[in-house]
């Protein structure tokens, strides 16, 4: 009876042994998650509470979460209220998880052991520079969690799935230009019309806290006016918010400034219903401009600063304006080495020289060394113009021909069909002016002299015979 009672209690043992080995095990399992996070995102891992895998209760719960997790972990949560009450605190500390950028844009994935047992948070803390994040989902799950016959302790969190982003972008036009069209031709004077067009960033759950154009124009630029400021659909459907936006300049000058959305504006969810910002501006082509082939460049960014604080800029394309010279050289026609100062040229649009053509008025030659004979007009489009000379210099016949000037979209000059390299000629020929050294008046002054005195002579003759009568 003993030796029987000594066995069964051996057996006891050895099934209490048995069974409490599956308890350790599970004791003695580290947790594990598994992320898959999005490259050049940084994610932050907050526990919020504690899983007691004996008893299934939280405990360490942080404040403001105590009314979602009343009910043990064996009987689950509801995970929907329990993410809603965390997005809405203020956490501290928590572990960050930075995924660095990859070209691929590939999720990654970083598996993170040995994680306490209890209830965590994931939240996306930044986004890569120069993304207009749309979407997020944050994530809550605990480790272990219960399957309702056991305690599992892995987990998979695919955060990258939960991200919505785009790139934004900004282009700068021509106004009244066809898309794509990256060059202008203007007068010195004259006003150009600049459209700029940008994405709108962010969404009602993921507000821009800034959105601005930055545009850089070179110095033969000045700004003039703000045209308009409207916020455009897909559809083409426009909200006019002109008033909404702040002028700056950058810089001493006009040339470089800000157009600024008023934040109350970027608060509105109505915002986010439209797809892209677009301003429309003017300014003006100034005595600064740089002449020929190498244009006028200027170029437009969008900078803005998304939910996470974080200040993006986006490149924008570059446009230029050009503008044109046309030099006259005046020369003697006998001579075409002799430069001659003060002759006067005109330039019109008509073949019948009635109409003076922009910055053509008449200018006149140099009489300075340097620039003997030269006259210019400045800041001119291309295209087909009239040279007239309207004033001739002294000693010389004014030239009446009217020479067909045209000028390319390159700056390349012909004058009457042929092509010109440097000024366009143009000959006058002398004043006819007397001999000098010649017979002169004194023949003459002798001559009649000579006939004043035959006709005394002739005069007394007459009378003599009168009186001797």
């Amino acid at each position: 009876m003993k030796t029987t009672k000594k066995i069964f209690a051996a057996f006891l043992a050895v099934m209490m042994i048995a069974l409490m080995i599956p308890f350790s095990a599970s004791a003695a399992e580290t947790n594990t998650l598994t992320l898959n996070g999005k490259a050049g995102y940084t994610f932050t891992l907050y526990k919020v509470a504690t899983v007691n895998t004996t008893t299934g209760e939280y405990t360490d719960i942080t404040t403001g979460l105590e009314s979602v997790l009343t009910t043990k972990a064996t009987d689950g949560v509801d995970t929907a209220a329990l993410l809603t009450a965390c997005n809405g605190l203020t956490l501290t500390g928590g572990t960050d998880y930075a995924f660095a950028a990859d070209a691929t844009g590939a999720a990654l994935t970083n598996k993170i052991n040995n994680l306490a047992d209890g209830v965590y948070y994931l939240k996306v803390k930044s986004a890569p520079q120069g993304v207009n994040v749309t979407s997020v989902t944050n994530s809550v799950f605990a480790l272990p969690y219960y399957t309702g016959t056991a305690w599992v302790n892995e987990v998979t969190v695919n955060a990258a799935g939960k991200i919505a982003d785009g790139t934004p972008t900004v282009t700068k036009k021509f106004t009244n230009l066809p898309n794509g069209t990256d060059s202008a031709y203007e007068f010195i004077g004259s006003d150009v019309s600049f459209t700029l067009t940008g994405s709108v960033v962010g969404s009602t759950t993921e507000k821009a806290k800034s959105y601005q154009f930055v545009d850089t124009m070179c110095a033969g630029l000045t700004y003039k006016a703000l045209t308009s400021v409207n916020l455009v659909k897909a559809d083409g459907t426009k909200k006019d918010i002109t008033t909404s936006v702040t002028y700056a300049k950058t810089g001493a000058t006009d040339n470089s400034f800000t157009l600024k959305i008023d934040s109350t504006v970027l608060a509105d969810n109505d915002f986010y219903n439209y797809a892209s910002v677009e301003a429309v501006y003017t300014a003006t082509v100034n005595d600064n401009a740089v002449i020929g082939g190498a244009g006028n460049p200027n170029k437009v960014d969008l900078k803005y600063i998304n939910s996470y604080d974080q200040e993006s800029t986006i490149e924008g394309n570059e446009v230029k304006v050009f503008t044109f010279d046309l030099s006259v050289v005046k020369v003697d026609a006998n001579n075409t080495a002799t430069k001659l100062g003060g002759a006067g040229f005109t330039l019109y649009t008509d073949s019948t020289c009635n109409t003076v053509a922009t910055n053509g008025t008449e200018v006149f030659t140099s009489n300075d060394d340097a620039n003997k004979g030269i006259a210019t007009f400045k800041g001119l489009k291309p295209g087909t113009y009239y040279l007239k000379e309207t004033t001739a210099p002294a000693g010389y016949n004014l030239n009446a021909t009217v020479y067909t000037i045209a000028i390319s979209a390159d700056g390349s000059v012909t004058s009457n069909g042929a092509g010109v390299n440097g000024p366009v000629q143009v000959g006058d020929t002398p004043l006819l002016t007397p001999n000098t050294g010649g017979m002169g008046t004194m023949i003459f002054t002798i001559g009649g002299a000579a006939l004043i005195a035959c006709a005394g002579v002739l005069f007394l003759i007459v009378r003599k015979k009168k009186t001797a009568k």
